[in-house]
């Protein structure tokens, strides 16, 4: 099983980005960095299957980069924290908890977009081809558009230092303040959303 593209939620409290074991082997394109880099900066490796068979998909782990977020996995024990990455309108990088059952949780305020200077830069995925625009690794077809509020929180939080403890993360009022000001830029009638002036535009 892939999963191809992950959505994020907006019900604050509750953890945001949920995916089976199975993301983790998610196949990635025969076109690929060996690094990639995110909003902040941080530096991470890329490394994809050789055989061209894509079936080991490709793994992620920080190089110049801090450790992902401690956190709990809801039961007040410390869950399993490491890097992951989904795909949509843009690339994110995740610091994620592992959940019993071998699914992962994160918040879209514990993501960072994958940045760029050139279309080099940027994973490419089977069926989905990206490319630096505003630099930021995006889908040339989706250019100009949002229509997840979760990518309008990434986008105003893309120079915030990752944060060393998720929970702290997810109920710090400022946190909050986004995610509201995201879902008053989203358009309920057309599910567009307008990034507001002073966040990453795309």
């Amino acid at each position: 099983m892939s999963i191809r593209e992950i959505q994020y939620g907006l019900t604050r409290g509750v953890w945001l980005l949920v995916a089976l074991s199975a993301a983790l082997n998610i196949s990635c394109g025969n076109s690929n960095p060996e690094v990639v880099r995110d909003t902040t900066g941080a530096t991470f490796s890329w490394t994809c299957a050789e055989d061209g068979s894509y079936n080991e998909g490709c793994a992620i782990e920080p190089l110049d980069a801090p450790p992902p977020a401690e956190c709990d996995s809801g039961s007040g024990e410390r869950g399993r924290v490491f890097y992951s990455y989904a795909w949509g309108r843009f690339i994110a990088i995740c610091s994620a908890v592992g959940l019993d059952g071998g699914a992962w949780f994160t918040d879209a305020s514990l993501c960072r977009f994958v940045a760029c200077d050139t279309d080099d830069e940027c994973p490419q995925f089977p069926n989905d081809a990206y490319t630096c625009s505003a630099g930021l690794c995006q889908k040339p077809e989706r250019k100009g558009e949002i229509r997840d509020a979760g990518d309008v929180v990434t986008l105003c939080m893309a120079d915030e230092p990752r944060p060393p403890d998720c929970r702290a993360q997810i109920n710090d009022p400022e946190v909050t303040a986004q995610f509201q000001l995201a879902q008053a830029s989203c358009d309920g009638a057309t599910g567009v959303c307008k990034v507001p002036a002073d966040c990453w535009q795309p």
